[in-house]
């Protein structure tokens, strides 16, 4: 038999898949782009090259290392034996679904006029991924921002979903035309919204847009009774907002809650508590039926059992002892990472200035986004200068969680040279 050279080989693999692979399967493919231009940034950085890393959504110190609360790592180390290594229960140790519950509503919590449930999640992505198994029909479309997080995609894609979108910077009345639209062709809506603190944008809503936009949801729930509306607040950054508790305070002022609308929050404690690959999180339920409540416990458990079994024990119990004995010297640390976050945000929005460039409005969270025709070319002449950024859809994402005030010139000069 002749051997089988390089070609033949992936000629080969590829007949294989055909025959190993089911259908949707078969349509997976690439790579992530974060990770794609972050592995880039190393490989650059180990050739001994200056290079800076814009690309990941990881708070790092000057020197590129992860910046940790350190109240929260201190607590992961004290804890012991069963508690380090064993099971957490299905639906998360009870304190800290009590404690998602808080970080989603603050000091509102006692004003929302519904019944609240939560479930621990492998991080905000669990979170993510329960809400569209199981509140959008297979083959039906769930609605987003034009300009959202891309890991969206995936996660909707792996459940038999797709997308369409309303412009981020668009009128009450585009939202409320998108779901018109949706409640003529579909028994369910879904739909993500990543607020305060906007990734890829830094963008955070004002209260009047964010009343606007619940509105659009009660109104659109009322006009079509028997259509299930489910809104998902992503909260994956709103603990670095001026404002954190902000859907919290609109949310209390809903006085007539459709029983066809419910209300989701996706929490993630990686960006919060530094905790970034301990995957902790959860879904947070908000409807005015309590025995509603009873049946998405149920739903959802079902759903985690199926997926990631149960999410990690050790860091429910340290983030619920933190939150118990030493929130004061947590929030210190909390804020002293988000002054950081503050002074790079102000740095770069200077130096853009100084080169005649702007970003889109940006306040809060991890990053800031220049809109572009050509984010791939843009990226590559940056990265030319050793400067790696992450080429979107509509423009480039630049991770200011990553980058030194000091290096931000480079970064304005870089994309300044890029956009000519």
């Amino acid at each position: 038999m002749q051997s089988v050279n390089g070609e033949e080989s992936l000629e080969l693999g590829v007949d294989f898949a055909v025959n190993l692979l089911n259908p949707l399967a078969s349509k997976k493919s690439g790579d992530d782009p974060i990770f794609f231009w972050f592995s880039r940034y190393i490989s650059a950085r180990d050739a001994g090259r200056d290079a800076v890393n814009g690309t990941l959504g990881s708070l790092l110190d000057n020197s590129g290392n992860l910046m940790l609360n350190e109240i929260v790592i201190d607590s992961l180390r004290k804890q012991k034996g069963h508690d380090m290594a064993g099971y957490a229960p299905l639906r998360g140790i009870n304190e800290f679904r009590e404690l998602a519950i808080d970080l989603a509503l603050g000091e509102y919590r006692k004003d929302i006029p519904a019944s609240t449930l939560s479930i621990a999640t492998p991080g905000g992505c669990g979170a993510l991924y329960a809400a569209a198994n199981n509140f959008a029909d297979p083959g039906s479309k769930v609605l987003l921002r034009d300009l959202h997080w891309a890991p969206y995609q995936t996660i909707l894609a792996e459940n038999q979903l797709t997308s369409t979108s309303y412009p981020l910077w668009g009128s009450g009345l585009e939202l409320q035309l998108a779901l018109e639209e949706l409640c003529q062709n579909q028994k369910r809506i879904l739909s993500w919204i990543n607020d305060p603190a906007h990734n890829p944008t830094g963008l955070t809503l004002t209260s009047q847009e964010r009343e606007q936009t619940l509105n659009a949801f009660i109104d659109s729930a009322n006009k079509n009774p028997n259509i299930g509306h489910t809104l998902l607040i992503d909260s994956a950054y709103h603990l670095y907002s001026e404002e954190p508790y902000s859907w919290a305070r609109t949310i209390s002022k809903l006085r007539d809650w459709p029983t066809n609308l419910l209300i989701l929050f996706a929490i993630s404690c990686s960006k919060s508590h530094t905790i970034y690959g301990m995957r902790t999180g959860a879904i947070v339920c908000l409807h005015p039926d309590q025995k509603f409540l009873q049946k998405l416990d149920e739903v959802i458990l079902h759903t985690g059992r199926g997926t990631w079994s149960a999410a990690p024990r050790l860091p429910q119990v340290a983030l619920a002892q933190i939150h118990a004995q030493y929130e004061d010297e947590w929030c210190d640390e909390k804020d002293t990472l988000k002054s950081i976050l503050k002074a790079r945000r102000k740095a770069f929005n200077e130096e853009l200035d100084k080169v005649s460039l702007k970003a889109l409005p940006n306040s809060d969270g991890y990053f800031a986004f220049i809109q572009c025709q050509n984010p791939e070319e843009v990226c590559e002449s940056c990265a030319a200068e050793d400067v790696y950024l992450v080429p979107l859809k509509s423009g480039v994402r630049i991770g200011i969680c990553a980058i030194p005030s000091d290096k931000m010139a480079r970064v304005a000069n870089a994309l300044s040279n890029a956009l000519r």
